[in-house]
């Protein structure tokens, strides 16, 4: 049973509650009150009932009372509550399955929560037995190859109603189509997956303290100037030996502190490089790892985050770590770049100082658009198992709850996380928007983020695993192909 919400959520929210996310305004309902008798002598009618319009395309049905069940490897997700208690984001996920069962004459029940290995052993037994008792399946996005593997999952493009062209799906999540296939979806029905999105963060105390400037980053990024030579401007000659000592240690302060993991990936995406080509009908593996401009990209990367003056790099060798955003959240260093649900952990809410959030930078100034990705070791995804047999329902559901997350869970999600550290400037509100908006997906990532690139890249940013950048690369280009061939296969094999 869900319980309270995370303890963070208890403070006090600002409204409107629509503000964080989204441009598109909500639905809402309609109002059809009267205000006089046409007489001359004024009168006030009783406000009929409004009724709520649903965003979404998905026409009117009735499933007779219907459960909807749900197998999920974690409750991050927040796919359901028991109850109102008077916590904003607790009851919004109320009040949206509210509507559903409404809507649809349906119960959600309350979700089995395993982890995501269970998640993999159930399907797999249930599967074969023709097991038809969940609905969807939440898994962890890391470890989508060991559920497709297993032939498990149904092609979600088979099901009615769902259209990944609007904007509860992200962007981009065409190029994850391969010979028809999709298995699965990534939408803000998720609520992890926006937890996961990955943004830049700033110290604006330490800003002030350091730069001495009269820039605006939040009119720097507003004029598309917000680029990788531009936090490189800022950050990589930063360093002051606070404690004297003559050594880069943890009281010192740096320009930029990394999280190998999440950021690199993001920052190759929000430089909008590929680093595969899947051609032809027969879908051949194209590995784009050589282009000149990503091996710019990552030599940029590998000066910021490891081998400048300014980098909180120390740390890596001692603690055999990927992770160095300790030392912005203890108000060590002015630029870092993690995921938005860092801001709920007590480390962010302990922080001393005042941050600001900005979009992951650009490429150049000539890059039309901001774009970002999610940390896929805690963003989780969508998929129905082949033993569904109610199609019509599902798709129903999954469209309809992910249009109504879109519109009214993610948008309080995203403002409560900002008040939560007092980041109450309309300006990170904005960014955040932004950023949420701009998040991007492609076949890569959806199906081989654990054994690709998209996990063994952070080793080419940090020397200490990669001496030499190109001969790194070039060491690992066949069995990543392997990888890639093997995933590949899979799905063309899958009926």
């Amino acid at each position: 049973m869900k319980k309270a919400l995370l303890f963070f959520l208890a403070a006090a929210m600002l409204l409107p509650l629509f503000v964080a996310c989204s441009d598109k305004p909500s639905s809402g309902t309609s109002d059809k009150s009267g205000t006089s008798t046409g007489s001359g002598t004024p009168s006030v009618t009783e406000p009929e009932e409004t009724e709520y319009i649903f965003p979404d395309a998905v026409p009117a049905l009735d499933f007779d009372g219907a459960d909807f069940n749900i197998l999920e490897s974690s409750e991050r997700n927040w796919f359901y509550t028991d109850d109102l208690n008077g916590e904003k984001l607790n009851d919004a996920v109320f009040e949206r399955n509210r509507k559903l069962e409404e809507r649809f004459h349906i119960k959600i029940a309350e979700p089995a929560t395993v982890g995501w290995s269970e998640v993999i052993n159930l399907a797999s037994t249930l599967v074969p037995a023709g097991d038809d008792q969940y609905d969807m399946v939440s898994h962890l996005m890391q470890r989508t190859w060991n559920l497709m593997s297993n032939d498990v999952l149904r092609n979600v493009l088979t099901l009615p109603y769902i259209d990944i062209d609007n904007p509860w799906y992200t962007q981009g999540l065409d190029e994850a189509i391969i010979d028809g296939k999709l298995l699965f979806l990534t939408s803000d029905y998720t609520l992890s997956y926006t937890a996961a999105t990955v943004v830049m963060y700033f110290n604006k105390t330490k800003w002030i303290d350091y730069i001495h400037s009269t820039e605006d980053l939040y009119q720097i990024v507003r004029d598309g100037k917000w680029t990788i030579d531009r936090v490189m401007e800022y950050s990589v000659d930063l360093y002051n030996d606070l404690n004297g000592d003559s050594r880069r240690d943890e009281d010192d302060f740096y320009g930029f502190a990394a999280n190998y993991i999440s950021s690199v990936n993001a920052w190759v995406y929000g430089a909008n490089m590929r680093r595969i080509k899947i051609v032809g009908d027969e879908y051949l593996i194209e590995q784009d790892m050589m282009n000149e401009q990503l091996i710019d990209l990552y030599t940029k990367l590998r000066y910021l985050m490891t081998e400048s003056k300014g980098a909180a790099a120390f740390l890596i060798s001692e603690r055999n770590d990927t992770d160095n955003s300790v030392f912005f959240l203890s108000g060590h260093a002015l630029f870092s770049s993690f995921s938005v649900g860092t801001m709920t952990t007590p480390e962010m809410v302990a922080m001393e100082d005042d941050f600001g959030v900005l979009p992951v930078p650009k490429w150049n100034e000539d890059q039309q658009e901001y774009y970002t990705n999610v940390d896929n070791g805690t963003a989780d995804v969508i998929g129905v198992l082949k033993t569904v047999k109610d199609v019509e329902l599902v798709g129903a559901v999954i469209e309809s709850m992910s249009a109504l997350s879109y519109e009214e869970v993610v948008p309080l999600y995203c403002q409560s996380v900002l008040e939560l550290r007092g980041a109450r400037d309309p300006e990170s509100s904005e960014m955040l928007r932004m950023v949420i908006n701009t998040r991007v997906m492609d076949w890569e990532t959806l199906y081989a983020g654990y054994d690709g690139w998209t996990t063994r890249q952070r080793k080419f940013v940090n020397t200490a695993d990669c001496p030499e950048l190109v001969s790194g690369i070039v060491s690992r280009l066949q069995e990543v192909l392997n990888i890639y061939d093997r995933t590949i296969e899979t799905l063309l094999d899958l009926e």
